[in-house]
């Protein structure tokens, strides 16, 4: 036998072992003998390792169940529950309609109107203006107003805030800015 052929023999020993010990494992591990034999025929030590850290589904499924288990039994405890406080509520509104009718009250929550709900707190217009080409801006209306008052800005100026469809000269729209100049 030559050096060619004893190597042949080892590396053929050496992947039936490797082979042997996946497939061995394999089956404890929740995973195809048949399947691993190959894998360790083939890929000897990497398979073998690759083994040793993949999950083991035996353990995964068993995890699974119990967890399933455990959501049918919480699920059967708050029908339980919940059957237990409907009889409690029922037998509460029967003894609240025995004392009303002994009193001759009607203590039973009516159907009340709700209060309109509070207006939603708003946010101060902010105002654009144009001058000459130049758009200037946000301010607020009373800024806008001022700026009018004041005469730093002329009554051909054009503003828009949210809402407008376009632009419009400051005097068309100074009641919006609370006034007129006067």
């Amino acid at each position: 036998m030559n050096e060619l052929e004893l190597q042949l023999l080892i590396q053929g020993v050496a992947a039936v072992v490797f082979g042997a010990i996946c497939a061995a494992m394999a089956p404890g591990r929740g995973r195809s003998a048949a399947g691993w034999f190959f894998l360790g025929f083939f890929f000897n030590c990497v398979a073998l390792v690759t083994m040793l850290v993949i999950p083991n589904l035996k353990l995964e499924q068993e995890k699974s169940r119990r967890r399933l288990e455990e959501t049918r039994k919480l699920r059967e405890q708050i029908k339980k529950e919940r059957q237990v406080a409907d009889e409690r509520h029922v037998g509460h509104g029967q003894r609240l309609t025995v004392h009303d009718r002994a009193l001759g009250v009607d203590t039973a929550p009516g159907e009340r109107a709700l209060p309109p709900p509070l207006p939603a707190p708003q946010q101060p217009a902010t105002w654009f203006y144009a001058v000459g080409t130049e758009r200037r801006g946000p301010v607020t209306a009373d800024e806008l107003r001022q700026l009018w008052l004041d005469q730093q800005i002329p009554d051909s100026t054009l503003v828009w805030c949210d809402g407008m469809a376009q632009w419009q000269p400051i005097g068309a729209v100074a009641d919006l800015l609370g006034g007129d100049r006067g």
